[in-house]
């Protein structure tokens, strides 16, 4: 069975009320009307990834044709998720993600201790995206790129917007909503 479903994956030290999502949940549920959840994962500011599984194993239906949006930490989140399900189709869209350790955020390399099996999660996706922009400080781009090439995915680089988290100038992302358009497509 398909459903059309979108999750929203916040990351470290956000919440599911952050910066953009709030703005793309509202965009989706009115422009492509399609029902958008936004997870708020237990204590982001030090996250484990065994309660962030079991949350998500709590609070998200594995179906196939869902879509899976990730935001930095929500990245490797998306892809742990995917990695425990026997699900197809499904869309996924990653902003400013990572896949392994990361010099600038030790203190999250237990979510990236072990490799990602993309022989398992490749053939699950429909489509998929990431971006990142070329001024990221807390998780520069070659990572996202890194990341983007593993999933053979199409990969999108701002020239500017840093983390899309900048207080102030991060309450929309026009960029994730265009993608997701093409993506539903």
């Amino acid at each position: 069975m398909s459903e059309q479903m979108i999750y929203m994956f916040h990351g470290y030290t956000s919440f599911a009320h952050d910066h953009w999502f709030p703005w793309l949940e509202k965009q989706v549920e009115q422009q492509l009307r399609i029902p958008f959840k936004k997870l708020n994962f237990p204590d982001s500011n030090h996250p484990d990834k065994q309660a962030w599984d079991r949350y998500c194993d709590q609070h998200i239906k594995a179906a196939d044709g869902i879509t899976l949006v990730g935001h930095s930490l929500g990245c490797i989140q998306v892809l742990h998720f995917l990695a425990q399900y026997d699900i197809k189709d499904v869309n996924v869209l990653l902003v400013s993600g990572f896949d392994e350790p990361i010099w600038t955020l030790p203190n999250l390399d237990a979510f990236t201790v072990h490799p990602v099996d993309y022989t398992n999660i490749l053939p699950k996706i429909r489509r998929v995206t990431v971006i990142s922009a070329l001024n990221d400080n807390s998780v520069p781009y070659p990572y996202t790129l890194t990341l983007a090439r593993h999933l053979h995915s199409k990969f999108v680089l701002m020239p500017s917007g840093h983390h899309f988290t900048d207080p102030g100038h991060d309450k929309k992302l026009p960029v994730v909503f265009d993608e997701l358009k093409l993506m539903l497509r």
